[in-house]
């Protein structure tokens, strides 16, 4: 069985391209995927907590200032752990919250404008609007971008949003525990995995030998 290679982060040498490119691709749904791109890489929710958003629940994240949402990853394993232990008294994860800055509260206001509250934010493109795209399809659409000749990127999947938020504030801080608690991971060793830092150290550690031989 082949393994399975981890999503790699839209490095920000190609991140501007595949932004367009995927624009220009995503045809009369342009509008949605390129809202729900930008959402992601500015919150870095992971793209589960996020496609089945309303309008009606972005126009209160904007009128409070911030998201807040609650992860399903850590709710469902919380959930499972309670089934498991009916006697813990581990309490239910808290909401992630997440501040909008100006920018991406114009996205956001442009994007919702003229909208039902009632609407899926991300509809699907099947059915009447009654439904949300799914996270698999979505990341089936990156995947396209990154595929595209002239993107040309491996490893990118709806996952990869969450890694290039990641990646961000790592390259801006270079302070794990300020990106572990921006990510919500548990430990700092999930953190360093999480953005492939010891991928790295190998890398430079081959180049820098290298250059003796």
């Amino acid at each position: 069985m082949t393994k399975k290679r981890p999503s790699k982060p839209i490095s920000e040498s190609h991140y501007e391209r595949f932004k367009y490119r995927l624009e220009e691709i995503s045809g009369e749904w342009s509008e949605r995927n390129l809202t729900l791109f930008l959402l992601d890489i500015a919150t870095g929710y992971r793209l589960q907590d996020v496609v089945d958003l309303t309008i009606a629940k972005i126009r209160e994240s904007i009128n409070n200032g911030y998201f807040e949402i609650q992860e399903k990853k850590q709710y469902n394993a919380w959930k499972t752990h309670m089934k498991r232990n009916p006697k813990s008294l581990k309490k239910a994860p808290e909401k992630r919250r997440h501040d909008i800055v100006p920018q991406l509260e114009t996205v956001l206001l442009k994007y919702i404008k003229g909208k039902k509250k009632s609407e899926y934010a991300f509809p699907s493109q099947k059915g009447s609007g009654s439904n949300h795209i799914s996270a698999k399809s979505y990341s089936e659409v990156l995947k396209r971008v990154a595929e595209d000749k002239e993107i040309n990127l491996k490893n990118i999947t709806g996952h990869s949003l969450r890694k290039t938020y990641a990646r961000r504030l790592w390259e801006e801080t270079k302070d794990l525990e300020y990106v572990r608690i921006a990510l919500g991971h548990l430990s700092i060793e999930v953190t360093k995995r999480y953005l492939g830092l010891d991928d790295d150290v190998k890398e430079d550690a081959a180049k820098i030998a290298g250059r003796k031989l």
